[in-house]
């Protein structure tokens, strides 16, 4: 078993599978080869497959495999084959995709910290892109799925395991979004009963525990647009910066408590700006016309809907106060200025979701803004899908057209959302499968300590984001408005919601102890990897049928 997770994963890492990339398909069809050489598959062709995603501009595929066992309790293995780019790696890079001394060698070379450079000293890891997020553990998953398959061809498996490994979880998870398809077509076809989804994502060490979690951070994205009123900076008091509002709601918003969720001793971070900026093309003497951001907010229970209500406060509250502070400036100027004639300063504010002004615009003309909107749209997913423009700045780009369509002329601010959206998701709260998560991991924390010495602790919610909110909806919205809300949604950006309720797999984020992925030091432990995880994993899914 050992040395064939490390040859698997040493062939995985090969693949040079960055996101958002036609090298994913590479990977991709490794796995169609892999599940065809089995024999259980050349007599059972049906239940693999390789499911292409429809209007992907790099051509990705979902590889998939069943094995129907004696009972239909089944365990569910995924995990994403793309990785991060190189470049960080410097003179290395070239070998980053290779496990083995060169690339030690070379790292050894290297400005390491006193961390990195005692493991790598001590021969105790694996080094290399991919190794720790997250083909190792895919290469755990593989090398166990091969084991079932034997048992699945002698009809000796006692429940069945579906292997769905994806592309596109470093970006915008499309591979995790279009794979809920696959686990609802098996469940319906099959009667498959999900009991546990594993993830084998790396795992932090804490003081040598390494960290179960039972569930994933929910994260959802609002993107703002302000429209002020421009005026030459030489008659300032005749304008309203977009800025100045801006910037008050980023203020009020980034940094802010008020939108962290607590549940028992844990709490999301709260909001972080990822940009803002005026709208304006090029260099003139004039006060910013629009601007526009766009920031993330986690979530364990709250909904999109709890975001919009916040920010339609905070932003009404950021525009009186950005009024009332250009008039009391004004005041105080008109007694310096003879000219100055205005008695007062004062712009009603106007607030609206983006939903809203699209409402408003249907009233006036359904069938023109209809037409006018699907231009828009396919103009602007052109741009995403050459790779000049990305979901956020796509998603500011049409609600700016709408903006222009609207022909309004008075200050306003538009709230909607960016792709992508990750649903919270707790594996104990899963309808029907209550508390399988805590289950899962007393089971697992009780096995690795005896047999293996491996103290394993938990955490509610994963707070890095990951493939693990597709599984399962339990934080329940309005999914009609949140798509509603969302500028982008359609062909090139949508999440099927029902489904996602319909398959509702509790999912753990389980996989070997990784450190510093994304960077150049990336590592899995050896022993965790080979060892302690894969024998875990083993017993884990043999207690799940179980259940």
């Amino acid at each position: 078993m050992e040395k064939r997770i490390l040859e698997i994963m040493t062939e995985l890492v090969a693949m040079k599978s960055t996101s958002c990339s036609t090298v994913e398909q590479e990977p991709a069809k490794w796995f169609e080869s892999f599940f065809k050489s089995m024999p259980y598959f050349q007599k059972h062709p049906e239940l693999t497959g390789l499911y292409e995603i429809e209007n992907d501009p790099y051509g990705r595929m979902i590889p998939y495999a069943l094995l129907k066992g004696n009972k239909n309790d089944t365990v569910v293995f995924s995990g994403h084959f793309d990785v991060v780019s190189t470049e960080e790696y410097g003179k290395a890079e070239p070998w980053a995709y290779e496990v083995g001394t060169k690339l030690e060698e070379m790292l050894a070379e290297m400005p390491l910290g006193d961390v990195a450079r005692a493991d790598l000293e001590s021969g105790e890891w694996f080094w290399g892109r991919g190794v720790a997020d997250m083909k190792g553990g895919l290469s755990i998953h593989a090398a166990l799925f091969e084991e079932y398959a034997k048992a699945a061809d002698e009809g000796t498996l006692e429940g069945s395991i579906l292997f769905m490994p994806v592309p596109d979880e470093e970006s915008y998870s499309t591979g995790m979004r279009k794979g809920v398809s696959i686990l609802k077509k098996f469940k319906e076809e099959y009667g498959l009963d999900y009991k546990l989804l594993i993830d084998p994502e790396p795992t932090k060490d804490v003081d040598g525990a390494l960290t179960m979690s039972l569930g994933s951070v929910g994260k959802v994205m609002p993107a703002i647009i302000v429209q002020g009123k421009k005026g030459h900076a030489g008659h300032c008091y005749g304008g309203f910066s977009a800025l100045g509002v801006l910037s008050d709601i980023y203020l009020r918003t980034n940094g802010s408590l008020e939108f962290s969720d607590v549940y028992e001793d844990e709490a999301t971070v709260p909001p972080t700006w990822a940009n803002m900026r005026d709208m304006k093309p090029g260099y003139d003497v004039s006060i910013p016309h629009r601007a526009y951001g766009y920031f993330t907010v986690f979530s364990f229970d709250s909904t999109p809907e709890d975001a919009v209500n916040k920010l339609k406060k905070i932003c009404t509250d950021a525009f009186v106060n950005q009024v009332e502070k250009l008039d009391g400036e004004y005041q105080q100027y008109k007694k310096m200025n003879k000219a100055e004639r205005m008695e007062k300063i004062h712009y009603d504010p106007c607030v609206m979701t983006f939903n809203e002004l699209c409402q408003q615009l249907k009233e006036k003309d359904a069938e023109d803004f209809e037409k006018f909107y699907a231009e828009a749209y396919e103009r602007t997913i052109a741009k995403v899908n050459s790779g000049e423009s990305n979901f956020p700045s796509a998603t500011i780009d049409i609600m700016e057209e709408v903006l222009n369509y609207s022909n309004i002329q008075y200050p306003i601010t538009i709230i909607g959302f960016a792709p992508p959206y990750y649903p919270p998701v707790h594996s104990d709260q899963v309808k029907g499968k209550e508390g399988y998560g805590t289950k899962a991991f007393e089971f697992v924390s009780k096995l690795s300590e005896e047999e293996y010495g491996q103290k394993v602790i938990y955490e509610n919610y994963f707070m890095g984001i990951s493939d693990l909110s597709y599984g399962a909806i339990t934080a329940p919205f309005d999914y009609d408005q949140y798509s509603a809300n969302t500028p982008l949604w359609g062909d090139s950006y949508n999440l099927d919601f029902e489904s996602i309720e319909y398959v509702g797999i509790p999912g753990v984020i389980y996989g070997p102890i990784g450190r510093d992925y994304h960077q150049y030091v990336e590592r899995v432990n050896k022993h965790s990897l080979l060892k302690v995880v894969p024998e875990t994993t083993k017993a884990l899914v043999e207690y799940m049928w179980g259940l």
